[in-house]
């Protein structure tokens, strides 16, 4: 079952600030194999719910830019004008 924008949205936003939490941890704790895998997946999961965002909904970052036909990024509503 495919998220609406806005969960899919908020899903990527909660798993964003999943990794920089667990990234604050890993900076002093850098060996910690618990906390190592729970980094990998978490970012696995956001990795994947971005993906399924920029696909149904267009780029988040300019790295999420895949037209290869036109440079799409500049095509509007630009990312933090979309009504979330």
């Amino acid at each position: 079952m495919q998220m609406n924008r806005i969960d899919l949205m908020r899903r990527v936003q909660m798993l964003s600030f999943v990794l920089v939490d667990v990234s604050l941890y890993l900076d002093t704790h850098p060996t910690d194999k618990a906390g190592l895998n729970f980094f990998n997946k978490y970012n696995t999961l956001y990795q994947s719910a971005k993906e399924e965002y920029e696909k149904n909904y267009g780029p988040l970052t300019i790295a999420g830019t895949n037209d290869t036909n036109s440079w799409s990024w500049i095509d509007e509503p630009w990312p933090w004008q979309r009504e979330v």
